[in-house]
């Protein structure tokens, strides 16, 4: 592997992607401290305190974020391009294991219960964001692994985030502020204490793996998920199709007008919520503190609301009510987690 020393930032980033695309290309696993030299030197603004010893908490939780919530329990990520590479490469039967997901990253993942993470990738730029989001949750994971040595062992987390004295002695421990350590609460829920636990008692030692593939598989797996379309809508054969890549909820926010319809029942829920920064940011929305437009918020709070128990159930609500709009959605099933929205244009409601 070619090592050379970058002059500048952008030299960095090449040495990083080198360095991992270069070990990706062996058949056996990848260490991800192998990576975190080259991590920590692109000086990545979403990862600015990666040398630094204080935890970076903004580059912590944006990793959580993009990865998925069994992510404590794995050691071992492989990545391949379809089911038939996982196969070819020894995991027969990925699709048996527990479906997981990213709150803030769509891609299929399966997880084994054990320590394997399979992802399934569509592109070069699911591999640019599991790696150096594992890098980046690896290094994070260190230093609070360190730091929460010092808290006292009788300490009962969920406890601490109730009592305003334990949580500035914990914060100031992990050398965290207050407002992360919430917003880390926020992001773990219920399991915010078994993961602070479980960072206590081990070490980070991720491994990746990407597993052997090429242009053609690549291309019989784009096949199969538009056959999987295309047996859903069978009159697409006979008509004219335009192609429009956006995120899932764009255009279909702006057609349907369903947010601003169940506005009530979201608002509701955001009432109900103990998401703190959503409630603040609706009440300056109302009293013109903030830009942000009551839409585009609702638009936001429906994604969230989605995520939840509650919200999940509304889903057939939102499909039924799309249909009228001339929306039909067609989920991803067995290939890329890339889902579908055909929009008959001339069934479209102008009214919205």
């Amino acid at each position: 592997m070619e090592r050379t020393v970058p002059h500048t930032a952008s030299e960095e980033v090449e040495l990083y992607l080198r360095t991992y695309y270069s070990l990706l290309r062996s058949s056996s696993d990848v260490q991800i401290l192998t990576l975190e030299e080259a991590h920590s030197g692109m000086n990545s603004l979403l990862h600015p305190l990666a040398r630094d010893e204080v935890p970076d908490m903004s580059a912590f939780l944006y990793s959580l974020l993009r990865l998925p919530d069994c992510i404590h329990q794995v050691r071992t990520v492989v990545m391949g391009q379809s089911l038939a590479v996982f196969v070819r490469g020894g995991y027969p039967d990925i699709e048996s294991w527990h479906e997981v997901s990213a709150q803030a990253r769509r891609r299929r993942c399966f997880f084994d219960g054990n320590n394997t993470l399979a992802c399934v990738i569509s592109s070069q730029s699911d591999i640019d964001d599991i790696v150096p989001n594992l890098t980046a949750l690896q290094i994070e994971w260190e230093k609070l692994h360190n730091r929460i040595q010092f808290v006292p062992p009788n300490l009962d987390f969920d406890e601490a985030v109730r009592d305003p004295q334990k949580s500035q002695q914990v914060a100031e421990i992990l050398r965290i502020s207050l407002d992360d350590l919430e917003r880390l609460r926020r992001v773990w829920g219920d399991q915010f204490s078994a993961n602070l636990t479980h960072i206590r008692n081990f070490r980070p030692q991720f491994r990746i793996r990407l597993l052997n593939g090429s242009l053609s598989e690549y291309r019989r797996a784009t096949h199969s998920w538009w056959d999987h379309i295309e047996a859903a809508c069978p009159d697409l054969r006979s008509r004219p199709v335009y192609f429009v890549s956006s995120n899932t909820h764009s255009l279909v926010n702006l057609i349907s007008g369903f947010a601003l319809e169940n506005r009530e029942t979201l608002l509701h829920y955001l009432e109900k919520s103990d998401d703190l920064d959503l409630q603040t940011e609706w009440r300056d929305i109302q009293t013109s503190q903030v830009p942000s437009s009551q839409e585009n918020f609702l638009y936001y709070l429906l994604k969230k609301y989605m995520q939840t128990p509650e919200g999940y159930g509304f889903r057939g609500v939102r499909r039924e009510h799309e249909k009228s709009c001339g929306i039909t959605r067609v989920d991803s099933e067995h290939y890329f987690d890339v889902d579908v929205q055909i929009i008959d244009l001339a069934k479209v409601r102008p009214a919205w």
